[in-house]
């Protein structure tokens, strides 16, 4: 079951950050190649100046920001109990 909780939550993320994409291509905004670490700090730059786009991002950055805090904690206890499982980038 922790697996399947991992696995679910992994692809969650996947979709809001895919999410996050489209919303700012819709704009003609283009987040490009970053790493997990800069993400945020990229979509909010992309939305500065922008009001509307930054009231459609941010709740969508803090629900991602949950998502990479609660992944990581089961992903620490799959770790634990379940043994060997995929990286956390798999």
């Amino acid at each position: 079951m922790l697996l399947t909780a991992r696995k679910l939550i992994q692809r969650k993320m996947l979709d809001v950050d895919a999410d996050l994409r489209g919303t700012l291509r819709n704009f003609g905004l283009k987040v490009g190649a970053v790493g997990q670490a800069g993400f945020e700090r990229r979509i909010r730059e992309l939305a500065e100046g922008l009001p509307t786009l930054a009231a459609i991002v941010e709740p969508m950055l803090t629900i991602r920001r949950v998502m990479r805090q609660e992944f990581s904690r089961l992903h620490k206890m799959c770790s634990t109990s379940c043994g060997m499982i995929p990286s956390a980038g798999d």
